[in-house]
């Protein structure tokens, strides 16, 4: 059969290719085109942004002051925005809006409600939802203007005023005012509210009173130490919000977090719950300070640590904090290293571990309460050996609850030496001893040594340091049994004081007070002393350190205490640990700071690079 290709076959072959040469073209029209609205995009969110700060300084006002006759005149507008890290990140290279940030929280975030705090997972979600009068510079740990603009403090230290902006909004577009600084003092100094570990740091405070929708004035009763923090750096609650909860639908929710920052909950905050797995923050488009560059923040509550590891090889979260046993492969791990980078540093908050032995169980003593007894559990750990194997090299031996990067440390205590020996002359002394040859000592009521040892369920690395202190002690002829706990159930314990000995860490920060957690006011009433520990002596340094604003001379007592503390051992303070994390290498602007890496408010991805959409 003879096979022809003819004239009408030419023509439908040549209209064929025109539109398929159409269709090509039009898919590169519709790329470019996608191109230059994403381009526009940025672009009109950016000139929103110019838009949004030039009304605000036009509703705010213009000042000019001169002497009336010619004379020199200064034109000052309102005050300029605090966010000049922020800022920083939009001058650079490729950046852009969009994406979200992704990390990972080892444990169930059980409580999203302000003041009622359980752990360091609520407080980082909501330091995004809530802000304060001022903050502390990153990079200098200066204090910075935030929704207040500038204040004043007294020669006595006893008078604090502060100038709020006039531009501050809560995520529902209600103006923040001095009214919400003043109800948010009262709520946490009501008695009704579930806040025992906050009312010590505001008992100083005599009054607050506002001078007007923008100003307020603390007054203090004596001076204290930490009066401009404890001031400038309450979170401030909306008083329309919040005055609608009655003291214990309060205590009992577990979502109530509303403010004034740059993401909010993407839901009523009343609807939320805990146990979906995540937790999710969206860009608040209130917001009074720059656009936040993330559309979203999410937490996903991966348990597992290897669960985690794997989620960020899936590019799941973005950000991996390196456990010090894994630290050895993973820091020369190619396929890691080739979408994620590595940092490593110290940071003043990066806090201790600690063994804490509960002195008062049931209302009787424990075998802890002896001074001796203490000593000695510290005695039997080669803390030394612990850092170097357990922590991979990654933490020093802890001699008290300062960091060494914080002026209260006191570089001339030296840590308690391991010495199995000279602990079990004190265990002798205290009136333990292997009375009938079975390898286990008794004590001075004839029961075997045996305790207790509750520490977080799900970490590899508490878990061989609590092998490791077994081992240890049984050594010594002291049985010590592991009870790892979910976290939220460690929670209750350590509010029942049902525990004989547990395992945690505290963070740090630049100068803390360590009145909440050691001193014999914080046993009772749900104050963090929850070991039981009382010392006259040290309760009156605290004291008196609280109220020195000589910074010197408050110094000298700092160190003074944490000798005691050193010499007491209410703790076996571990390990001062060093952060090392992974972090998505698709983000720009990531820096190290002396607080640690750069918050996610600081960071970007460029619009090649991101991964995620709303």
């Amino acid at each position: 059969m003879e096979n022809r290709f003819g004239f009408k076959d030419l023509v439908l072959t040549v209209l064929l290719v025109a539109i398929l040469a159409s269709i090509w073209l039009a898919m590169k029209q519709y790329d470019r085109q996608w191109e230059v609205m994403q381009r526009i995009d940025d672009r009109l969110a950016e000139q929103a942004e110019v838009l949004r700060q030039l009304n605000t300084t036009l509703s705010q006002g213009v000042r000019v002051s001169g002497d009336g006759d010619g004379g020199p005149t200064t034109v000052s507008s309102a005050p300029p925005l605090p966010h000049y890290r922020w800022e920083a990140a939009r001058e650079q290279e490729g950046y852009a809006q969009g994406d979200w940030f992704v990390d990972a929280f080892a444990q169930q975030v059980g409580k999203l409600t302000p003041l009622i705090s359980t752990d360091a997972y609520q407080s980082t979600i909501e330091s995004y939802v809530l802000e304060s009068l001022i903050t502390r510079d990153p990079e200098t740990l200066d204090w910075i203007p935030w929704i207040a603009h500038s204040w004043e403090v007294s020669e006595d230290g006893l008078t604090i005023a502060f100038n709020l902006r006039d531009d501050v909004v809560f995520s529902d577009g209600v103006p923040l005012t001095s009214e919400d600084v003043l109800f948010t003092l009262d709520l946490i100094r009501n008695p009704e509210i579930n806040a025992p570990r906050l009312v010590p740091y505001y008992e100083s405070i005599e009054s607050l009173v506002a001078e007007g929708p923008h100003r307020v004035v603390f007054t203090l009763s004596e001076p204290y130490f930490q009066s401009l923090t404890i001031t400038g750096g309450m979170d401030i609650l909306a008083k329309h919000y919040y005055e609608q909860f009655s003291p214990e639908e309060f205590n009992t929710s577990t979502g109530l977090l509303f403010g004034s920052g740059p993401y909010k909950l993407p839901i009523n905050p009343e609807d939320w719950q805990p146990g979906s797995g995540q937790v999710e923050l969206v860009r608040n488009d209130e917001y009074w300070g720059p656009r936040p560059t993330f559309d979203r923040l999410r937490w996903q509550e991966i348990t597992d640590e290897q669960a985690q590891l794997v989620s960020l090889r899936n590019g799941d979260i973005d950000r991996y904090s390196v456990r010090p046993e894994q630290y050895v492969k993973l820091k020369d791990d190619k396929a890691l290293n080739e979408t994620a980078d590595l940092y490593e540093y110290s940071a003043v908050s990066a806090g201790y571990r600690y063994i804490g032995w509960n002195q008062v169980k049931d209302g009787k003593p424990t075998p802890f309460a002896d001074v001796r007894v203490r000593r000695a559990m510290t005695m039997l750990l080669n803390r030394q050996e612990m850092c170097e194997q357990l922590m991979a090299g990654l933490a020093t031996v802890a001699t008290g609850p300062f960091n060494p990067l914080s002026p209260q440390y006191d570089p001339t205590v030296d840590p308690i030496a391991y010495d199995p020996d000279a602990a079990k002359a004190l265990l002798r002394e205290a009136g333990f001893a292997d009375t009938d040859g079975d390898g286990v000592l008794e004590g001075p009521d004839g029961k075997p040594f045996r305790f207790k040892l509750i520490y977080p369920s799900g970490s590899t690395n508490y878990q061989q340091m609590a092998a490791y202190c077994k081992d240890a002690y049984a050594r010594a002829g002291i049985t010590m049994e592991l009870d790892p706990t979910e976290f939220n159930t460690m929670i209750d314990r350590i509010q029942d004081r049902n525990f004989e000995a547990i395992t945690l860490g505290w963070g740090g920060v630049i100068e803390s007070d360590p009145k909440q957690i050691f001193h014999s006011e914080m046993i009772e009433g749900g104050g963090d002393n929850y070991v039981g520990y009382r010392n006259a002596e040290l309760d009156a340094l605290i004291d008196e350190a609280r109220m020195t604003v000589d910074a010197d001379e408050r110094t000298a007592l700092w160190h003074r205490v944490h000798r005691i503390l050193q010499e007491d051992q209410p703790y076996t303070f571990m390990f001062n640990r060093k952060s090392v994390i992974f972090l998505d290498d698709r983000f720009g602007n990531v820096k190290v700071t002396k607080v640690g890496i750069s918050d996610p408010v600081e960071m970007f991805v460029p619009r090649s690079d991101q991964r995620w959409t709303q």
